[in-house]
């Protein structure tokens, strides 16, 4: 295909962010190996913009690290640092995108920034909100992943960095308990009990 026929290709198709080449193979009908062909040269002329293995933005329709963090890797919300960050809870801006999944743990360093995929059981699995285009952990839910993720690793949360105003204590109660985490000594330590 020709540039001019892959713009409107993407352009027909701005309502979608993120192409996988499975799903160009679909729109197209070309074959595998032509069709990695044709996105490398589109990419190397900087006309669409390869994420990662797989994946495309659309030029059209540019997407976002978060957008792109709930495509690449399934099932999966943002949580730990970015989504405590997101918040308010944490100040200091996260280096990587982090996000939990049920999958084994996995780091993607994209042409948008650098995801990092933490490992959660399935029955912790909940506790996010749809924000239009991805996931993220509620508050509470967010500092218990934290909590539970990084229990054996000897990572401390710095305390002079977290505020709670934004988290509801009878909330992260329920969660902590769902969880089997002992929360009290936390939110003592915090000030807010």
């Amino acid at each position: 295909m020709k540039t001019e026929q892959w713009l409107s290709l993407f352009k027909e198709h701005n309502d979608i962010n993120i192409f996988h080449i499975n799903h160009l193979r679909l729109l197209t009908g070309m074959r595998s190996h032509s069709l990695r062909v044709n996105l490398s040269r589109l990419n190397a002329k900087k006309v669409i913009k390869r994420i990662c293995r797989e994946f495309y933005a659309n030029p059209f329709n540019t997407p976002t690290l978060e957008e792109i963090s709930n495509q690449i890797y399934q099932p999966s919300y943002i949580s730990l640092e970015s989504a405590l960050y997101f918040w308010g809870i944490l100040n200091q801006v996260p280096y990587v995108l982090t996000c939990v999944s049920t999958q084994p743990p996995r780091k993607f360093n994209t042409s948008f920034g650098t995801i990092e995929y933490r490992q959660i059981k399935k029955g912790f699995f909940w506790g996010f909100v749809d924000k239009g285009g991805y996931f993220i952990a509620e508050p509470e839910k967010a500092l218990l992943d934290y909590l539970y993720l990084n229990k054996g690793r000897h990572i401390q949360l710095d305390l002079s960095e977290i505020n709670l105003n934004e988290v509801n204590s009878a909330k992260i109660k329920f969660y902590a308990e769902k969880m089997g985490i002992k929360i009290d000594s936390y939110l003592h330590q915090l000030g807010s009990g």
